[in-house]
């Protein structure tokens, strides 16, 4: 595994043309350069040095969340090829495809990111559990039939009474408001609705298995 940090030395011997690592990470890193050209040849730098996943992590706003954007493109569309390592670059997570986010391109974009809870250094006054949200893309090599293709839950998941809510990103490249009940689509879709989390997948192969969030069964008597 290569963090970016390891890359600041010159030194570094992991910087040799002919190394590369199954797993690269660079989390919070991005942000910290001051231009696209320099951003752009970091991410360049690590695909490079990628042999199977590239891990970029920001912080989870809008302005975190167009940098991870910035670089997926650049990986997507990059014509330089490693010359250890020649396969393309996919998106393996969030995105269940390769095209625009549908985040930034609806009328009110909002930044595509996650939740993770965690325990500070528990000092006097600081002792609660704290929460933060980070935005994040996992790039692999080879091709997109490697991934899975299901829809990712992009929002924390509503549950009420026979039916529940999902906020979708869908392989086609557009965002749905689903409402699951066992009525229309099954105990089994149904339960793993409900016990489903912000950030997972939704196993449905297509959007259209997926009413329209107007379409709520009525209450069974």
């Amino acid at each position: 595994m290569l963090l970016a940090g390891e890359m600041s030395s010159l030194s570094c011997p992991c910087l040799g043309p002919q190394v590369q690592f199954n797993v690269v990470v660079s989390a919070f890193s991005l942000s910290e350069l001051p231009s696209k050209a320099e951003r752009a040849e970091v991410v360049q730098t690590l695909w490079r040095k990628t042999s199977n996943f590239l891990i970029l992590v920001e912080n989870g706003t809008k302005a975190g969340h167009c940098l991870l954007m910035e670089a997926r493109d650049l990986v997507l569309k990059g014509k330089e090829k490693s010359p250890l390592d020649p396969r393309p670059g996919f998106v393996f997570a969030p995105c269940p495809h390769e095209l625009p986010c549908p985040q930034l391109t609806a009328s009110e974009p909002l930044a595509c990111s996650f939740s993770q809870a965690y325990h500070p250094i528990p000092f006097s006054w600081n002792k609660q559990p704290k929460e933060e949200k980070f935005s994040m893309v996992i790039l692999a090599r080879g091709s997109p039939e490697e991934a899975n293709r299901w829809p990712r839950i992009t929002q924390p998941v509503l549950q009420r009474p026979r039916h529940v809510h999902c906020h979708l990103c869908c392989p086609d490249g557009h965002m749905q408001h689903a409402v699951i009940t066992a009525r229309r689509h099954g105990r089994d879709l149904y339960r793993c609705a409900r016990v489903s989390s912000w950030g997972d997948l939704l196993p449905v192969t297509t959007p259209s298995e997926l009413p329209p969030a107007a379409a709520i069964d009525p209450p069974e008597s």
